[in-house]
């Protein structure tokens, strides 16, 4: 595989789910049961994805990094997409600038690193292309 194709294959899916939460956070409303704080539970569930994702793409270039290391470049570029996303909102009519809301998605993204860290060895070099 060429490294063209390697960075394509690596980079793409982080950066189509970034856009899609960037698309969604553009909406002045959006549709969500009637449930306390469900949304908290959206907003960590599409940070963690991200945070997989963001690893998966940035994890062959920090090889000579620890993988806590890794894992916290990961969760802070998260942290600082999460403040990007809610500054954004406050543009929005129907939306806000929640804390909680970027909370929830740096818990997301955390609870991600954690249940990576957790996984067998084998299913890390794959999922991350790691050595």
């Amino acid at each position: 595989m060429k490294a063209v194709d390697r960075i394509f294959f690596r980079w793409s899916p982080a950066i189509l789910w970034a856009a899609l939460i960037a698309i969604l956070s553009h909406q002045p409303t959006l549709p969500a049961p009637s449930i306390p704080y469900i949304d908290k539970v959206f907003h960590a569930g599409e940070y963690g994805v991200l945070a997989f994702l963001w690893a998966r793409a940035v994890f062959p270039l920090l090889r000579r990094q620890s993988a806590g290391m890794r894992w916290g470049y990961v969760v802070f570029g998260c942290l600082l997409y999460a403040i990007s996303d809610e500054m954004h909102q406050a543009f929005i009519p129907g939306r806000s600038c929640d804390p909680l809301d970027m909370a929830a998605d740096v818990s997301g993204a955390f609870l991600a690193a954690i249940i990576a860290s957790l996984l067998s060895r084998r299913l890390r070099r794959l999922l991350f292309m790691e050595p």
